[in-house]
């Protein structure tokens, strides 16, 4: 699984398989399981202990196996938005996991945008490259390939709430903010798919350009929220980031809020 993004990465994965190590790993396991039990424990402290002695032993898709295993979840769930906060915590806690979902469900409206635009603007012969581009977009964004639905039906669940199940106005904001960050993608990327190209490759180079511009501009808004809230500060959307930037600010507030319920 690779690093998309500042807050959702950060976990080597190492060769080593020796007992010791797994024996490591296995203490690690069974410390954040009962650490999970505590309803006093962060989640992102018990999952970060697990992983960052883990990964060595077991190499990171072993580890989150085995983080799901101890936590009931299904390994599976581990590649959507929950694996973006998993990875997200690894290296910066409850912060840390706000900012991997933020990543994942910015990183989702964006290619699921793209697709749309592809299918209504580009030429026929042109979009199975287009469509590469996306995945390939996608898939270095932990939480980017899942559904937008599916990541919503995640948190209300109170899979990253310790099992709580968060606050119906929180999650009702969070599914709004979502909601805008995704009509203001769709927009964005429109414009990028527009135009008389050449051929394949100015198409895939605007579409790409624009995936890469509009996350890493989302990247750095959310950081800076996430970096607030890490420093112990209220977390507030101050705007003049546009349309795309100020809805992306949003969701990152909305989405403290919600992760914040512990």
């Amino acid at each position: 699984m690779s690093d998309g993004s500042d807050g959702a990465g950060g976990v080597g994965s190492g060769g080593g398989t020796g007992s010791t190590g797994n024996d490591s790993a296995a203490d690690s396991l069974g410390n954040a399981a009962e650490a999970l039990g505590n309803a006093a424990e962060s989640l992102g402290q018990a999952i970060g202990n697990a992983l960052g002695s883990m990964a060595d032993a077991a190499g990171l898709d072993g580890a989150l196996g085995q983080v799901a295993d101890a936590l009931g979840i299904d390994a599976r769930d581990l590649q959507g938005i929950l694996g973006a906060a998993v990875l997200g915590a690894v290296t910066g806690g409850l912060a840390g996991a706000v900012m991997g979902v933020v990543n994942g469900l910015v990183g989702g409206s964006l290619s699921e945008a793209a697709r749309g635009a592809v299918a209504d603007n580009l030429p026929a012969a042109i979009q199975p490259f287009a469509n590469f581009a996306i995945d390939r977009f996608a898939g270095g964004i932990p939480g980017a390939n899942g559904s937008l639905q599916g990541a919503l039906g995640s948190l209300a669940a109170g899979a990253l709430t310790n099992g709580r199940t968060p606050d119906i106005g929180d999650l009702g904001a969070v599914a709004r903010s979502l909601g805008e960050v995704t009509t203001a993608a769709r927009g964005f990327m429109d414009a990028a798919t527009r135009g008389d190209f050449a051929n394949a490759t100015e198409a895939v180079a605007s579409l790409e350009g624009a995936l890469q511009g509009g996350f890493g501009q989302a990247r750095d808004i959310a950081a800076g929220v996430t970096s607030a809230f890490a420093a112990g500060h209220d977390v507030y959307p101050g705007g003049g980031h546009g349309g795309f930037g100020n809805a992306v600010e949003q969701l990152a507030v909305d989405a403290t809020r919600l992760l914040s319920q512990r």
